[in-house]
């Protein structure tokens, strides 16, 4: 990966923020019923999904940065989820999640 720009790196760091206000914006959508929650959500998806799209025309691998990208996520929902809406995070649940985004991690770098 050390090959690739820095730009890379940025708009990887850039897309997850986006995506990550995104998901924490969900729930306040109630379901896509409320207006300005809702545009304010599909809005951050955009930007989150755009930056993706820079991201791979300015040199970043396919098959590195979307595994990777397949990781960061779901740990950064997980995250918003014990800390912004109180939902319960076993250590078990914890653990296996953090299991398979290592192994998505360790299959992004093989090859």
């Amino acid at each position: 990966m050390s090959s690739m720009p820095t730009r890379v790196y940025v708009l990887f760091f850039v897309s997850v923020g986006f995506q990550l206000a995104a998901m924490f914006m969900l729930p306040r959508t109630r379901g896509f019923t409320a207006p300005l929650p809702t545009l304010a959500c599909a809005l951050l998806f955009v930007c989150g999904i755009g930056a993706v799209a820079r991201m791979y025309t300015s040199g970043a691998k396919l098959g590195i940065m979307s595994p990777l990208l397949a990781a960061v996520i779901p740990l950064g929902v997980i995250a918003i989820g014990v800390i912004a809406y109180n939902e319960s995070a076993s250590p078990l649940r914890i653990a296996l999640l953090l299991g398979a985004c290592g192994l998505i991690g360790a299959a992004a770098m093989v090859g």
